[in-house]
């Protein structure tokens, strides 16, 4: 199994977990870049923290 496999099949057992919370699935996000594609992950980062800026906090936080 590679890593970017074991990546995504982690990835979907969070999302499950995330679900069983009532929370929306699209809190994480996995992107697969190559080394020269560094100059990508600024906006990669940016469109990730505008999709977070539209969920309601974290319910689960103080716990």
């Amino acid at each position: 199994m590679k890593g970017s496999e074991l990546a995504e099949y982690r990835m979907s057992k969070i999302a499950e977990t995330l679900q069983r919370l009532v929370l929306e699935s699209e809190r994480i996000s996995v992107h697969q870049l190559a080394i020269d594609e560094y100059h990508k992950l600024p906006q990669i980062i940016n469109d990730f923290m505008e999709t977070l800026a539209g969920f309601d906090p974290n319910p689960y936080k103080g716990f």
